[in-house]
């Protein structure tokens, strides 16, 4: 995945990652890629499981504006995976439409007279 050209005067250290699911293509540091591949990969069980989480935080990065190491930092300090999870979860339903929710069993309905005063 690391491309690296090297014409004796540059280095692209550069990462380039596509997601084909969500259609995104981003370039993002080959050190901030090593760092989040390299924890996803000590804490999932396959390593493509492991690439597309790494994937997923690099878009949440960019679509929140939130570097990636303190993504990853916030990820570290839950204590298993499906804390991990719903961090995750967390953050892509705020990328997403509100039709349907990751993470959420039953979908929470809303009071009525209550949602009609809600200004979206």
């Amino acid at each position: 995945m690391a491309r690296i050209i090297d014409n004796r005067t540059s280095l692209d250290k550069t990462v380039r990652i596509f997601d084909s699911f969500y259609s995104v293509d981003a370039v993002v540091a080959a050190d901030q890629y090593d760092i989040v591949h390299g924890y996803f990969t000590s804490v999932c069980d396959t390593k493509n499981i492991a690439a597309n989480f790494t994937a997923v935080l690099f878009r949440i990065s960019q679509q929140t504006g939130i570097d990636v190491l303190e993504l990853l930092n916030e990820i570290k300090g839950t204590s298993n995976k499906l804390q991990m999870n719903q961090t995750i979860c967390y953050y892509l339903n705020d990328l997403k439409s509100r039709s349907s929710l990751y993470g959420i069993g039953t979908v929470p309905r809303p009071v009525q007279p209550v949602a009609r005063n809600v200004v979206q």
